[in-house]
């Protein structure tokens, strides 16, 4: 219960400004780079804060963690939607990026000394489905709502859910079991476990995120601003690509489970987020917009989650929470550039087209990457 309600509300934190970009360039009267940057500063804390994070949570109580995340996550989420200046905003987003970081590697460590490597994948699917729901909830829920109510009320809805998951932590039992498919050496030192693979792993990550923030963030601003759909419309395409993620995630952890390899996954995740991208080029508003979001999903699915279970896999549950860290610090830097980039890239250009190209090339990189991972089967 407390990773998946942690981990809700750290995507519901990630994203909720991006059905807003409009509303929020009116606000402080800045461009899509200002909005962008809205975006970017949220990654700034999450990357600088990512690794010290994960060690503290091999260190320390990864749930204790977790409720101070949320405490951060209250203050931060609450200025984010009533702070009056551009300044004070772009600080709070920073520092939700801060929170998330917490809880994230917290629940890092979490799964992987509580499951073992037979279940593992569907471990992780079953709590990535908390992320989808979070996703969800900023993409699709947040701006269906704001039809009638008021965009700042929502966001204020969040720190109003952290108040509500911190109440009842006193009521939970947590326990911290120890991993029973064997974990090595116990505080391997971090220079150790520094390699080339490793260093595919986390540029592979960061492809991957640079490629789906950038989606996730700029698709509901293409469907408004290049297709005509209302902001409800919108909200729904990109609820239908969270549904196919959500459709897809417990899937692939099963099957990866059973054939014990992850590898195969984030490689056809890969090229299906290729073919999704370039579908944005040319499908405009109508059923194919629907068919082409739910392809997307399901290429969300296979692309991001095995990658994040592979990491645990090859360097031990001892040490999940700062080599998880690791590697998702450089995912997150690919997210933060997807907001400032992008941005620049639509200003520059004034086609989103620019984007979904980019997004693209992007993706056929990230497949040579992946194809010098080495992969522990055994």
């Amino acid at each position: 219960m407390l990773l998946s309600a942690g981990r809700y509300l750290a995507f519901v934190a990630r994203l909720s400004i991006v059905p807003f970009y409009p509303e929020l360039m009116a606000r402080f009267t800045t461009t899509y780079t200002g909005a962008g940057a809205l975006l970017s500063a949220f990654f700034l804390g999450y990357i600088a804060c990512l690794i010290p994070a994960g060690s503290a949570a091999d260190r320390w109580s990864p749930s204790r963690q977790i409720l101070l995340g949320l405490l951060l996550m209250v203050g931060s989420g609450g200025a984010v939607a009533m702070a009056p200046s551009y300044g004070t905003v772009l600080a709070a987003r920073v520092a939700e990026g801060a929170s998330v970081a917490l809880i994230y590697t917290a629940s890092l460590k979490l799964v992987a000394t509580s499951f073992p490597r037979a279940i593992r994948g569907r471990a992780v699917a079953i709590m990535e489905m908390s992320t989808g729901l979070g996703t969800l909830t900023a993409l699709t829920a947040l701006p269906v709502l704001s039809q009638w109510i008021d965009y700042r009320y929502l966001l204020l809805g969040l720190p109003m859910l952290c108040i509500g998951v911190v109440g009842v932590l006193p009521f939970l039992r947590l326990t911290h079991p120890r991993p029973s498919d064997g974990a090595g050496p116990a505080r391997v030192p971090l220079h150790a476990l520094l390699d080339r693979n490793l260093a595919f792993i986390t540029l592979t990550a960061l492809l991957g995120l640079f490629i789906v923030t950038g989606v996730l963030g700029w698709l509901p601003t293409h469907l408004t601003q290049s297709l005509g759909y209302s902001k409800a419309g919108a909200g729904i395409v990109t609820g239908v690509v969270l549904a196919g993620q959500l459709m897809g995630v417990y899937p692939v952890g099963s099957l990866s489970d059973r054939l014990r390899r992850r590898r195969p996954f984030i490689f056809a995740g890969t090229v299906g987020l290729i073919a999704a991208v370039l579908g944005l080029v040319v499908v405009g508003s109508g059923i194919w917009m629907y068919a082409l979001a739910f392809f997307l999903g399901l290429g969300l699915s296979c692309s991001v989650t095995p990658l994040t279970i592979l990491t645990m896999e090859l360097y031990g549950p001892e040490r999940a929470g700062v080599i998880g860290a690791v590697a998702v610090a450089s995912a997150q830097a690919g997210s933060g550039l997807a907001g400032v980039v992008f941005g620049w890239v639509l200003d520059q250009t004034g086609s989103f087209t620019a984007i979904w190209l980019c997004s693209a090339g992007l993706g056929v990189l990230r497949l040579l990457t992946i194809s010098r991972i080495r992969e522990v089967t055994a």
